[in-house]
């Protein structure tokens, strides 16, 4: 009985450190999603024309790009719990700023300075998930974490979009200053799941390790996935916004319309993680791509609501199918040794798409109107699923 207690201990203890953390990331991106779902509109303040909020908006995304390849290895050298700590804390005091601030040269400076100090969040946080998640339930565990994260990312908007619509626009930057508090205490609670006691290789320098990941067909085909889908989630989240607007909506209606686009990665993410351990995770992400890249086409182009919510709905079961599976698969791939720098170097790639949805979009925006900012976006996502038809991966 003992022997089978204690078999069982470091499960029991997996699982209690995996419900903390997505916790603490469930009030992360309530937090958070309360502030992106009005922050296109917070940015067309300073400027002209819509076009250039997805430049502006860019300019975090490519901050983070360049702190996202080191983080990742610092991380395995010092672990993922101060990281976490001090990323949040900064988080804060930049939200706060941003409620403040009501200048165009301060509003550069702290886009670039939100960018730097969010990359932490997500490439500690999908190293720290990497570490605890037992090897035969990768995907199980990526997609628990990921139905909290969304959850935030659902509940966010809807909060945000109140706050926005009752207070003003700046409301949302106060709230989430103020609450991050919360996040922030709990990770104290966390055990750091990063073991040091292989630092050599831990530390291993970034350059072999980036050559190892360029060595990889899979691994490059799983980061160019990772541009892709973010590239979307890019667009989603600054031009959606200011597309809804341009109809007429209001900030709550654009909120609900945000938290439906994560409503799919809360029913499918568990059952699909379950499903991919089982059968494989390359087929159903190109189902995924497939599903987003046809529903995707005559988003632009719609005017009821009823019709643009059914629209994100159906685009968003795609993606569902897909982001989970691109972190279990990369934890299917890598040594343990090196999470941090993978996530890293996935890392890199988010922040990649999220750059270049922005202003892939805005160029489309400011060549065509407002109505064309997702094509781009479909476009990416048929280029990724012929890549994985032509492509036999596991």
């Amino acid at each position: 009985m003992s022997n089978l207690k204690s078999r069982l201990q470091p499960q029991i203890q997996a699982q209690k450190q995996l419900l903390l953390f997505s916790i603490v990331i469930l009030l992360f991106c309530s937090f958070i999603g309360a502030v992106i779902t009005v922050h296109p509109l917070y940015l067309e303040q300073f400027v002209e024309h819509p076009a250039l909020v997805g430049l502006i908006a860019a300019i975090s995304s490519f901050a983070g790009l360049t702190f996202s390849l080191p983080i990742g290895t610092l991380s395995d050298r010092e672990g993922r719990k101060t990281m976490l700590i001090v990323s949040f804390g900064l988080v804060s005091v930049v939200l706060l700023a941003f409620f403040i601030n009501t200048r165009l040269y301060p509003l550069i400076l702290l886009q670039i300075a939100f960018g730097v100090f969010m990359a932490p969040v997500w490439v500690v946080g999908e190293a720290f998930i990497k570490d605890i998640s037992p090897t035969e339930r990768r995907g199980e565990f990526r997609s628990f974490f990921g139905t909290f994260a969304n959850a935030g990312l659902l509940i966010g908007p809807l909060i945000g979009g109140f706050l926005a619509g009752a207070f003003g626009i700046r409301s949302p930057y106060l709230f989430a200053a103020i609450l991050l508090v919360v996040p922030l205490i709990l990770v104290f609670g966390m055990k750091d799941g990063h073991s040091n006691t292989n630092k050599n290789q831990a530390v291993m320098d970034f350059l072999p390790v980036l050559k190892e990941f360029l060595q990889q067909r899979e691994l490059k085909l799983l980061a160019l996935c990772t541009v892709s889908l973010y590239f979307w989630y890019a667009a989603r989240w600054i031009f959606g916004p200011l597309f809804l607007q341009n109809l007429g909506y209001s900030p709550y209606i654009i909120g609900i319309w945000l938290a439906v686009s994560v409503l799919p990665f809360l029913l499918f993410q568990i059952p699909i993680g379950k499903l991919s351990d089982k059968i494989g995770k390359s087929r159903i992400m190109c189902l995924g791509f497939l599903i987003s890249a046809v529903s995707l086409i005559p988003l632009g182009f719609m005017s009821s609501i009823s019709s643009l919510l059914a629209t994100i709905f159906i685009v968003s079961i795609g993606t569902a199918f897909i982001e989970p599976l691109i972190e279990a698969r990369v934890t299917d791939i890598v040594p343990k040794e090196r999470y941090g720098a993978y996530s890293g170097i996935f890392e890199f790639t988010k922040l990649l798409g999220l750059m270049l949805g922005p202003v892939g979009s805005a160029i489309f925006v400011y060549s065509f109107g407002i109505s064309y900012s997702f094509i781009p976006a479909v476009v990416f996502f048929i280029l990724t699923s012929a890549l994985f038809v032509t492509t036999r991966l596991h």
